[in-house]
């Protein structure tokens, strides 16, 4: 598989008990720790540790899916259905359950024509009704002889008719888009993270994307020969988080965006962005009432799970410092988050 595909295919060999109090960790404790001051989680917070998934509440932990390998939790809006990555030897499908991850089932095939399929990032639609996800469904077929791109594209799921369409067509050779989200509010934009070339001589950059799904328009919200990427919509869908990208770390960054596209805007709307977490941050997603964005930061080796209070009414800012939810936990970072009220 391409190499960016692959990394996020990589299973961490950790095992899990249950979560405890404690101090430094200076290694993988093989649990998910708690720092002695506990942070009250409100709603109910999804994230995921060795491909199993907790669920933080409150001051409560409880993990969910027991024996089943997964990543890149899915929420609903009133959080009554879950969807996400299962993780099988050879390939991953799309699955969804309840909100206590009982009775799972997949919406997106193992196999077919093409050999094993791939299949990673849901994200529900605001009423529920559709699931964008990311599939390497209908790449050419490949052998050792005749090797092939399988790219992920952008598809969607038609919960109540239970048919899946591409959307949107990678880039061949990157190793496919990724991040998709709808848009809360309208049901017809996406927006997503494009892999491609750029600059010269040409490099590997990453744009954040802006695509309706009636039209087939598509527009980009960042600049070339740059690295933008997880794009996270706000509840109301006025502001998106994504990380940036720069010399050794890749910061946490909120911007406002216009009811919608018809062309590409100079200056980009990635470029009046302002900066709220530097460091080496991921997975960004919103509280479900806007007023806090959480996140996964790299601290002491370790990738633990922080909630930034934020303000958006007239300038966007940082309300608070970062609480940081786990200590020393080791929680997978290329895993999205998810988080309902």
């Amino acid at each position: 598989m391409m190499r960016r595909t692959a990394f996020i295919l990589l299973v961490s060999a950790l095992t899990l008990a249950a979560c405890t109090s404690s101090g430094t960790a200076p290694r993988d404790p093989g649990k998910v720790v708690l720092p002695v001051k506990q942070v009250s989680v409100p709603g109910r917070l999804y994230a995921t540790k060795g491909r199993t998934l907790f669920r933080f509440s409150g001051t409560h932990l409880a993990r969910l899916l027991v024996g089943t390998r997964l990543k890149d939790p899915a929420v609903t809006r009133d959080g009554a259905q879950l969807a996400f990555a299962q993780l099988h030897d050879e390939s991953s499908t799309i699955a969804v359950s309840d909100a206590s991850g009982r009775t799972p089932q997949s919406i997106t095939a193992a196999s077919g024509p093409e050999g094993a399929l791939w299949a990673f990032a849901p994200r529900y639609s605001d009423d529920g009704r559709q699931i964008v996800y990311l599939t390497d469904r209908g790449k050419p077929r490949s052998s050792p002889q005749n090797l092939q791109p399988n790219d992920l594209a952008v598809w969607t799921y038609d919960v109540g008719r239970a048919t899946s369409r591409r959307v949107v067509a990678p880039i061949r050779y990157t190793g496919g888009d990724s991040d998709p989200g709808f848009r809360p509010g309208v049901s017809d934009q996406l927006l997503y993270t494009t892999y491609l070339y750029g600059g010269t001589p040409p490099q590997a950059v990453a744009r954040l994307t802006w695509t309706s799904t009636r039209t087939g328009v598509s527009v980009y919200l960042s600049p070339d020969v740059a690295r933008n990427f997880q794009p996270a919509f706000s509840p109301d869908g006025r502001f998106v988080a994504f990380i940036r990208a720069g010399s050794g770390s890749d910061d946490l960054y909120v911007m406002p965006l216009p009811p919608t596209f018809t062309r590409e805007s100079r200056p980009y709307p990635a470029d009046g962005a302002v900066l709220l977490q530097s460091g080496i941050v991921s997975q960004p997603v919103w509280a479900p009432d806007g007023t806090a964005v959480a996140f996964l930061k790299l601290v002491n080796g370790s990738f633990d799970l922080f909630i930034l209070p934020i303000a958006t009414d007239g300038v966007i800012r940082a309300t608070g410092a970062a609480q940081a939810v786990t200590h020393g936990s080791f929680l997978d970072a290329d895993s999205r988050l998810a988080w309902s009220p």
